[in-house]
């Protein structure tokens, strides 16, 4: 095994050493894949509950042996020993700790990492952080994708609201002057319009009930229409601060309007619909 040419120095010592234990990895691996091609075939012939004790025969534990199948199932086609080459070569750098590791990492996604990440020289606990980058890289990208689409479902919130206040307000405009709302009209010219409101008798003993019912019902809406309001203009800041500006200033218009006609609502001086 010796090269007389080759001085023996520690260094070179240790260098032969890592590179036989790296080559009993793969050979590991490639033998590992091997089994788990036959602890499958086994499988299928076993009947059904005797599988556990034929593995008594081979002196696999259950967890053991569904390892070694799920490895055969993910690297078997793809892996080589290095003398097919119409395989692929990179999944047969890698050792048996290596493929265990990677087995969490999606069928479509795992040759691309190890191609990318040079796996077949990588340390394992160099791969459990790569791993870990990964994850934290793709964890970001939801949130990514997530406040994103918070944004999306804000502005067009806000869109929506001050698109059917503009159609209201309209509406409103081409109504006559009620006498009796001078002023509340005096406030509301600059102002979005409210819808029309519907007053109806009630002879329902328990509609009180019924409208605070509503009105909690109204409040929680509210509130969590103002969250996304707040998170629309979040996100807004970072991408348009002019235009989150522009947005913000509406949607205060609006809120200002909304706490100013609550205060007297209804309004004292429009009697209500009553049956005779």
């Amino acid at each position: 095994m010796e090269n007389p040419a080759t001085e023996r120095t520690p260094l070179v010592i240790a260098a032969e050493i890592n590179m036989i234990t790296c080559q009993t990895k793969k050979i590991l691996l490639a033998g590992a894949i091997e089994i788990g091609c036959r602890l499958q075939e086994a499988k299928a012939l076993v009947k059904h509950g005797e599988w556990g004790k034929w593995l008594e025969s081979v002196s696999y534990s259950q967890k053991t042996a569904e390892r070694l199948i799920k490895l055969y199932q993910e690297y078997g086609p793809n892996f080589s020993d290095g003398l097919d080459t119409s395989k692929s070569t990179s999944m047969s750098n890698m050792t048996y700790t290596q493929a265990l590791l990677l087995l969490g990492l999606p069928a479509e996604e795992r040759e691309e990492f190890i191609e990318q990440n040079d796996v077949g020289g990588m340390t394992t606990k160099k791969l459990q952080q790569a791993l870990q980058d990964r994850d934290k890289a793709n964890q970001e990208k939801d949130q990514a994708l997530q406040e994103n689409q918070a944004f999306k479902k804000g502005l067009k919130a806000i869109d929506s609201t001050i698109s059917e206040l503009k159609k209201e307000q309209a509406k409103a405009a081409s109504m006559p002057t009620n006498p009796e709302n001078v002023k509340a009209e005096a406030f509301s010219a600059s102002q979005p319009a409210l819808p029309t409101h519907n007053l109806k008798a009630e002879h329902d003993p328990d509609a009180h009930i019924k409208y605070v019912e509503k009105c909690n019902a109204c409040c929680k809406t509210i509130a969590d229409t103002f969250f996304d309001l707040t998170t629309a203009l979040t996100n807004l800041a970072h991408v348009d601060p002019n235009l989150k500006e522009e947005k913000r200033k509406e949607a205060n218009r609006l809120i200002e309007y909304m706490a100013e006609t609550i205060k007297e609502w209804p309004p004292p001086k429009k009697p209500l619909r009553v049956h005779s």
